[in-house]
């Protein structure tokens, strides 16, 4: 029988917890829990038809939309089958076995996994114990032995985002030292702060977005990457044919032409948020809202507890983390007020009638 690879027999993959999370509300995972405008999508599934589902997709259209969207060139633009593959790209194209890749500590799980893949080694910066980024002790790392370097920007749990200023100076210290450095912007509509402009001055960065997020789109997988010509050229050549499906196109295409719905969806998860946030504070509940769409809440002693009460009540947040300064925190993806106004009810009902660590709760 075929073996797979060696490398690859120590690789864990994980899956989400719930068998399936269609019945929840869904505040676990960093996707717009609210979706899409009910009439905007009625809209836009009038234009799916057999003529779009029997021919192969076209993307020339929406990757000009995209382009003028960032005020780049569409040369500088790469769709993908969510960002996940856009990541894949990049490491199918200029990661080897035995390469140095610096990530933080944490990051998303998809750079360790696909370390693990490509039998590259992952080197790590924690992030500090306040949740802030790393900077000094990252900069130190950006050598020459290190082929690929990745930042999350907002980073994911910790919600904090490393200024313009410092990801530049990132950004040439890496280019001396022929580094490539990916800024991840999956949460870019909640902090518009983006270096997307940055590509035209430097050629060894590559920005990353997604339509899973704020979009509404997790459901269609549809991501893409800007970067140089140079670069989008590698990944070029690595990309599978056609593998962002012709309905995703079509609803990323009408939405960028309708700014005003994702101005509108930025808006409800912001009261949303400012809701969470305020209730806590009332409450005297340690929590850090952060600059992503969701919020951590400090539950020293019962995260375990409070995150089983809130499952059996059809809501899901995330939690428990494995780094010692998130121990104490579950993660809540924020929607709109009314969804939290219903999280809220939950939480606070299960935090007064849940004993904590023994010393009481933690106000």
């Amino acid at each position: 029988m075929t073996k797979i690879k060696d490398h690859l027999l120590r690789l864990e993959r994980i899956g989400p917890k719930a068998k399936s999370r269609l019945k929840y509300l869904r505040l676990d995972m960093n996707e717009n829990p609210c979706g899409l405008p009910e009439s905007f999508m009625n809209t836009v599934l009038k234009e799916v038809d057999s003529g779009l589902l029997s021919a192969y997709p076209e993307y020339s259209s929406l990757e000009n939309a995209i382009a003028r969207h960032n005020q780049v060139l569409a040369k500088n633009i790469i769709l993908a089958n969510g960002s996940d593959s856009a990541i894949k790209y990049i490491f199918d194209a200029y990661v080897s076995a035995k390469d140095l890749v610096l990530l933080t500590d944490p990051t998303f799980a998809m750079y360790p996994v696909y370390c693990s893949m490509f039998a590259a080694e992952a080197i790590t910066v924690k992030y500090n114990a306040d949740l802030s980024f790393p900077f000094e002790g990252f900069m130190d790392r950006l050598n020459r032995g290190v082929k690929l370097a990745v930042i999350i920007n907002p980073n994911n749990p910790c919600g904090s985002a490393l200024s313009r200023e410092k990801i530049k100076q990132i950004l040439k210290k890496a280019k001396e030292n022929n580094i490539l450095v990916v800024i991840d912007e999956a949460y870019f509509y909640y902090y518009p702060d983006s270096v997307i402009e940055a590509i035209n001055d430097f050629d060894n960065l590559i920005v990353l977005r997604t339509f899973s997020k704020l979009c509404g789109m997790a459901g269609l997988r549809l991501g893409y990457a800007a970067a140089s010509s140079r670069v989008i050229g590698g990944l070029v050549k690595v990309r599978s044919t056609f593998d962002v499906n012709a309905v995703a196109a079509l609803f990323a295409e009408r939405l960028l032409e309708n700014p005003d719905i994702i101005r509108g969806m930025v808006k409800l998860a912001d009261e949303g948020k400012s809701y969470l946030s305020g209730m806590l504070s009332r409450e005297g509940i340690g929590h850090c809202a952060g600059q992503a769409n969701f919020v951590l809440i400090k539950c020293p002693g019962r995260v375990n507890q409070i995150l089983e009460e809130l499952s059996k009540n059809k809501i899901l947040a995330a939690g428990p983390f494995s780094q010692d300064f998130l121990k104490d925190y579950i993660r809540v993806t924020v929607a709109n007020k009314p969804a939290m106004k219903r999280f809220w009810a939950h939480f606070i009902r299960i935090w007064r009638n849940l004993p904590s660590d023994g010393k009481g709760a933690v106000r």
